[in-house]
Formats: structure tokens, C-alpha cells, sequence
């Protein structure tokens, strides 16, 4: 019997002002951080990839539009996390 392989999927929120600003509403458990709802005709709705109950295992921010004092900010936040850098 082959184990079944689990799937990821990704999407692209632009100008991110928190979950609330894109329709998600996100909750931790004892097993992780999951998608508690998703707010109908919301940008992350409308992206038809993000589902009530998927689990977000990890994010990706670009740093382009920030200032070097936010990057800083945001790193120090991440405190004994992995933090992978894309140079």
C-alpha cells in the first residue's frame, strides 16, 4: 500500500494588512495554526485555493516594498523559528 503524499498549495495576497484586511480569520490549536474562516467574496475567497480547516504551514513576505527598519522588526518577531532567506 503506497502512502498517500500530502499536497501544498500556495497564493499570493498583495498588500497585506493583516488577515483580517483579506478575509481569513486564522486560529491556533494544539496541532497548529488553521484557517478558521474564510469571508465569502473576500480576496482570499476569490482566489478559490484557500479553504476553511487547511492548515498554514509556513509564508512567504516579500520585502520589497518595505523598509529595512520593518524587515528588522519582522525578523527579530520570528524569535526561535526557522526563518529560510531568499538572497
Amino acid at each position: 500500500m503506497e502512502k498517500e503524499e500530502e499536497t501544498t498549495r500556495e497564493l499570493l495576497l498583495p498588500n497585506w494588512q493583516g488577515s483580517g484586511s483579506h478575509g481569513l480569520t486564522i486560529a491556533q490549536r494544539d496541532d497548529g495554526v488553521f484557517v478558521q474562516e474564510v469571508t465569502q467574496n473576500s480576496p482570499a475567497a476569490r482566489t478559490g485555493v484557500v479553504k476553511e480547516g487547511d492548515q498554514i504551514v509556513g509564508a512567504t513576505i516579500y520585502f520589497d516594498n518595505l523598509q529595512s527598519g520593518e524587515v528588522t522588526q519582522l525578523l527579530n518577531t520570528m524569535g526561535h523559528h526557522t526563518v529560510g532567506l531568499k538572497l
